[in-house]
């Protein structure tokens, strides 16, 4: 038993990304060269050079098939190889996998970038619900068409549009004429998140409160007399 022991830690272990082991599917790759792309990578991480012999040993194929998926993962670009020379000077072929993980994280930026669109459209599509809701009605195509170019045509954020929404429904005006005016005012203060808005309301609020504190009367006070000089009558006198 401690044989085997000594044989599994002096085997060591390879860093394989977990990105990599649940997408290799959506890549392109099939099992067969994802195998032998961990058989690489494990004898790279330890420093070891290739041997394709020993590599058909390992996985059990024929030196031609193991080269057929090698040319196939070179040929798609999951591979790359190199020559790179030893301490003793010695050439040797050394593979790059510099372009799988180009192909990884152009997949995740995708899958990234249709969870943000997906996140959009929801939010667009609650636009549509929260007026309907708010005016208790089906909204007719010509406000359809009003919202439509609010959002994708003057570009307003969806959350900017609700809010005004909330502004009309306080004001109890149930017109997209209204909330039109009210979106169209902000975007002459530059405002255009919710974050403006709410420093926009903060400010009135100081306004409204700075107008209905009491002003204190002021006190008359005498004033001080200023003597009054004949001055053309001094100067007749001098003559």
């Amino acid at each position: 038993m401690d044989k085997i022991l000594q044989k599994y830690l002096a085997a060591g272990q390879m860093t394989v990304s977990n990105l990599l082991l649940n997408n290799y599917r959506q890549l392109g790759l099939d099992e067969a060269e994802f195998i032998l792309m961990l058989q690489i990578m494990s004898r790279t991480q330890q420093g070891k050079a290739i041997d394709l012999t020993e590599l058909s040993q390992s996985m059990q194929l024929d030196t031609s098939k193991l080269g057929n998926l090698l040319r196939n993962l070179i040929e798609k670009k999951f591979l790359r190889l190199t020559t790179a020379t030893d301490a003793a000077g010695r050439k040797y072929d050394k593979y790059d996998f510099t372009l799988l993980y180009e192909k990884l994280f152009a997949l995740e930026q995708n899958e990234v970038t249709a969870e943000l669109t997906q996140t959009e459209t929801t939010s667009k599509q609650e636009v549509y619900k929260n007026i309907e809701v708010e005016f208790g009605r089906l909204l007719t195509p010509m406000e359809l068409q009003t919202i439509d170019s609010w959002l994708n045509t003057e570009n307003y954020a969806p959350e900017l549009i609700v809010l005004a929404l909330r502004e009309a429904v306080l004001n109890q005006v149930y017109s997209l004429k209204y909330i039109d005016k009210i979106l169209l005012s902000w975007e002459k203060q530059n405002i255009k998140t919710s974050a403006d808005v709410q420093r926009l309301r903060q400010k009135r609020r100081q306004e409204l409160a700075q107008k209905e504190r009491p002003t204190v009367p002021k006190q008359n006070k005498a004033k001080p007399s200023i003597p009054m000089y004949d001055w053309s009558g001094g100067i007749d006198d001098a003559q």
